[in-house]
């Protein structure tokens, strides 16, 4: 193969390559992005901190020390304000909801906290009810993200086809790189074949990562 169609085969590889979850002016900042948990994971945290949590009340604590007792059997440390108002009874409903990072989820936690103070209600039952919640619509993210990877897989080989045109014509003797790259029609046909492939493969992954992140 010659280099200039290796050439075109690497940017075609390079776009079709994108995560649909990072913007392309942001991917200077991947590396950034790695070091940090990803919302998956987050989530994942967060309602196994719910369930330790809801299991902890069940067991007989008082909420408080159920709160430090959570932190302990999770992963990792879903609120430090939460924990450190834990540690001395204060309010871990506003500990909660002063996180302007905090999810639904831990607001659920607040608003379940706040009812069960000023009712009696049981917050262990609302605490898993919340959980049982929280599970089903990440299992229903993961579902949603296998049924998407069929179409994405469909956009991968239709992006890599002029790809295959461009062999099929090297193996035919129609030597097609060559018009490309030594005539001026040649030149504005392939700027124009990437630059629709490029925004074809965009928009596919655009699709996908929109119909992802609604759920």
């Amino acid at each position: 193969m010659s280099p200039a169609l290796l050439g075109v085969a690497a940017l075609v590889a390079v776009v079709v390559a994108l995560p649909p979850r990072i913007p392309l002016r942001h991917r200077r900042f991947r590396w950034v992005m790695a070091a940090r948990a990803t919302p998956s994971t987050r989530r994942a945290t967060e309602i196994e901190w719910v369930e330790a949590l809801a299991a902890e009340l069940r067991a007989g604590r008082d909420p408080w020390a159920s709160v430090l007792a959570a932190d302990r059997s999770t992963t990792s440390l879903v609120n430090a304000a939460a924990t450190a108002a834990a540690r001395t009874s204060g309010n871990v409903a506003s500990a909660l909801r002063a996180d302007p990072r905090a999810s639904d989820l831990l607001r659920g936690v607040a608003a379940c906290w706040d009812v069960a103070a000023g009712s009696g209600a049981g917050l262990a039952r609302s605490l898993t009810t919340l959980a049982d919640s929280a599970r089903e619509a990440e299992r229903a993210r993961h579902e949603l993200r296998a049924g998407l990877a069929e179409p994405r897989a469909t956009a991968v080989v239709l992006a890599c086809l002029p790809l295959l045109g461009l062999a099929l014509g090297t193996v035919l003797g129609a030597d097609p790189v060559s018009w490309l790259l030594g005539s001026a029609t040649g030149a504005v046909v392939l700027t124009m074949g990437l630059l629709l492939e490029a925004v074809g493969a965009w928009w596919a992954w655009r699709i996908a990562s929109s119909l992802e992140s609604s759920v």
